[in-house]
């Protein structure tokens, strides 16, 4: 096994072991319909010059993907902060739990590192300055984790109509320590498959009743003759 498939293989056994299997799922099904719903709202305002939707969605998409990572944060017992990170007075949701650390991000195209690089410089920042504990944040917000990673996403295509700003793929991303490319990609199904089968539930075996002969059955009473 050479390093880079020691660090996959590290970085998936944190991945499984600090965060449940059903988080994926979520993050995965709800991520599509944060794409559609985005769209939808941007496509039937009225208030927005048709030249400008696409920016716009870009925008919109952005916020309603980190509402939907800090929601599934506190459905699955993660903490989260909004103040950790912050870039040109925008505040990006950071979750975390144990070990493994994540931010979510658009991308151009899978494989891409977020945009500008002035964010990628903040990630980098953020992730491996120490930090004083003030007391206002969540209790391990200020331990750095192992695995930090990007919930890197992007739409199918570029152009604004309904297949093309479809959710086209969601993976989990952990980046090099100087955050100027990736060192480890993992794809969702990738993650979900690692994790243990839960155990099958066995079915109590029911016995059949006997049946209790009618009145005179099988006696040679019951007038057959």
């Amino acid at each position: 096994m050479d390093t880079y498939e020691r660090l996959r293989a590290t970085a998936i056994a944190m991945i499984v072991r600090d965060t449940p299997d059903q988080f994926w799922v979520d993050l995965r099904e709800l991520s599509k319909i944060t794409y559609a719903d985005a769209f939808a709202d941007v496509a039937t305002d009225r208030n927005v010059l048709p030249d400008q939707k696409i920016d716009d969605l870009l925008q919109r998409r952005h916020f309603r993907m980190e509402k939907l990572l800090i929601d599934l944060a506190a459905k699955y017992g993660m903490s989260h902060s909004m103040s950790l990170i912050v870039q040109n007075n925008r505040r990006h949701a950071y979750v975390f739990k144990d070990e493994v650390a994540m931010t979510q991000s658009y991308v151009q195209a899978i494989g891409s590192m977020p945009q500008p690089a002035k964010f990628r410089e903040r990630l980098a920042n953020a992730m491996g300055l120490p930090r004083l504990d003030l007391g206002d944040e969540p209790d391990g917000a200020f331990i750095m984790p192992n695995v930090y990673g990007v919930i890197a996403h992007n739409p199918v295509g570029r152009r604004f109509n309904a297949d093309e700003q479809k959710l086209g793929t969601i993976q989990l991303c952990v980046p090099a320590r100087d955050f100027k490319a990736w060192a480890v990609e993992l794809s969702i199904t990738e993650i979900l498959a690692s994790y243990p089968e839960a155990p099958k539930k066995t079915a109590p075996k029911r016995s059949l009743r006997w049946k209790k002969p009618k009145d005179n059955e099988g006696t040679g009473t019951d007038g057959k003759k």
